[in-house]
This record gives C-alpha cells, structure tokens and sequence, in this order.
C-alpha cells in the first residue's frame, strides 16, 4: 500500500509551509506529495491568500527533497495546452530524477476560467479535451515528432526531450458516462475521491466493463484514493481533533453528535485510527493501491505524523 500527501494550494499555505509538509512526508514514509492545480481561492477570505502554483512549487520541492514522488492532483487541462504541459512534466521528472507523477482533470471551478480570462466550455467538450490531451502527452512523451489533431486540440511534429522516465498519466474523477471511459481506454492511473466504499465499488464495475470494451484489463491500472484525513489513537483524542479543525462548520441545527456522525459518514478518513483504518481496508479489497490524504492542519504536521505513527503500520506489517 502506498500513501501520500496532498497539499490544496488554493488554502492560503505558503512554500515554507509546502516545504515542511514535504519534508516531514518523506521522512514519515509518504510515498508521494501531491498539489491540487487551482489559481485562486473560491471566496473573499482566500482571495489574498497565497494561492502557488503547483508546477513551480514541484520543482523547487525537487531540489528540496530526495525520493518522494511529486504529482499534481490533478491539473486541470484548460490551464495549459498539453504540449506545454508534456514539456513541463517531462523537464520536472528530469530534474527531479524521475519523481513525477502527473494527473489530469478535466476542470470544474468555472469562476476562475472567467478571472483568468480562461474559455470554459460544456462539460462534453472539457471531457473531450482531456481525452485529446492525454493522447498528445502521451504520444509527445514516446515518439519523435509527435503528431496529433482531435477536434478541439493539435500539434504538428512536437519533440519532447528529455523523455520521462516512466511516463505514467493518471486521471481523476468520477462521471461514468465519459471520463471512466478515458480511463479504461487511455490512462494507467484513476483517483477517486469522495465516494462510499459501495459507491465506489459501483464505478468500479463501469470501469471494469468500459476496460473489457477496450481489450484491457482492470488490474493494469494503478487505482488511487484522495479524501481527508483526520485520526485520533482514541475516539477522546479524535473528537478534540475533530472540533478544533471541523467544529466551525457545523450547522446551527446540528448537535455536535449529529454533526460528528455525519462527517464520518461521508469522508472516510475521519475517526479513530483503528477506524480508518477499517475503511481502508474495505477500498484495499476493491483494488486501491494508494491513498492520498489531505491533513486539515495544512503545515502544522501533528496530524500527518499521528496518522504515520497510527496508520501506516498496520498496513505495512499486513504486506
């Protein structure tokens, strides 16, 4: 099993802070630290918060760092033309000494395309994008003068050197109509996040049918999780944890209990360490390989490392 970090760039962390969180995930055992790829906070709070981003961030982190893979999670493709982006995976892998781990998306916060004078076309098309801009980096990251042309994207003779030592391309999200479609056909990696243990197990069937339609099987793609992580070693030291970090958001009509029970409910790293890592579990029998977790204590690092600590030896002592 492996785990990593995710860091949302878009909470006001600065790169001391990303850079600490990095370092401490490495020296805990954390396989990977992942940046989510977003240009602005989404309210007035945020706004003037640093907001980093992602790609510059990793390759400072590369210099910084000695083994951890660096991934966004995920980059959204409207942002840059996937050529570019192929450079930039590519030239990142390089200087890190083969540490990337790129994953795309098809975006979906459609107020910052509009601040940043970003198009931000119908779910279809976006869908349609990302499936094209994965056939290009792809093809860019293993042939010479890479050609392609889709509908809406192209290149015509695109070199790519130095080539990513293992050019491995990982998509996120959830739609069964398309984007489980894109998996099963053109990607060696899926993240999940926010779904039940049954919900996922639903999807996973789509992508089983959807890789079977593709002459594919579905053990040959890498499966991931994202969600937020918050454990305690007991349910006292969760429920502390819990009301510093989440207490805030709870709904005048809530009860505390009420509240509690509902978050655990639907984000599946929260509770007792012994209880997540049941949960786990139940996502490690469906397939999932890898977990990236989100700590609401950003760079505070004391719920990284409880969960290292707590955590990651139960499943290291059971492989």
């Amino acid at each position: 099993m492996k785990f990593g970090v995710q860091i949302e760039n878009h909470l006001g962390i600065t790169y001391n802070g990303v850079r600490k969180v990095a370092l401490e995930a490495e020296k805990s055992g954390f396989d990977g630290l992942f940046i989510c790829d977003h240009l602005m906070g989404r309210n007035e709070d945020t706004y003037r918060q640093p907001c980093l981003d992602p790609w510059v961030t990793m390759g400072a982190l590369a210099q910084a760092t000695k083994k951890i893979m660096l991934g966004t999670l995920v980059s959204a493709v409207g942002f840059r033309y996937p050529s570019l982006l192929a450079k930039m995976g590519a030239t990142l892998d390089h200087v890190s000494g083969g540490r990337l781990q790129l994953a795309l998306g098809a975006g979906w916060h459609e107020p910052e395309y509009k601040a940043y004078g970003i198009p931000f076309p119908p779910v279809g098309e976006r869908m349609q994008q990302l499936r094209e801009a994965v056939q290009i980096i792809r093809s860019m990251w293993t042939q010479d003068q890479a050609i392609f042309e889709g509908k809406y994207l192209k290149i015509d003779g695109a070199w790519c050197y130095p080539r990513p030592v293992s050019p491995k391309i990982w998509v996120g999200g959830g739609g069964e109509k398309t984007l489980l479609r894109i998996v099963a056909e053109l990607a060696d990696g899926w993240n999940a996040v926010g779904l039940s243990v049954d919900e996922y197990a639903r999807k996973l069937e789509t992508l089983r049918t959807f890789c079977e339609n593709a002459g594919r099987k579905l053990n040959t793609i890498e499966r991931s999780y994202y969600g937020t992580c918050l454990v305690g070693s007991n349910e006292n030291e969760f429920r502390e944890s819990f009301n510093r970090y989440y207490g805030q958001y709870r709904k005048a009509e809530e009860t505390m209990e009420v509240f509690v029970e509902r978050m655990r409910s639907t984000r599946p790293f929260v509770g007792t360490a012994a209880e997540v890592s049941e949960k786990m579990k139940g996502f490690q029998e469906l397939g999932v390989s890898y977990f990236i977790l989100y700590f609401p204590d950003k760079d505070g690092l004391s719920l990284l490392k409880r969960f290292a600590d707590l955590v990651m030896p139960r499943f290291a002592s059971a492989s």
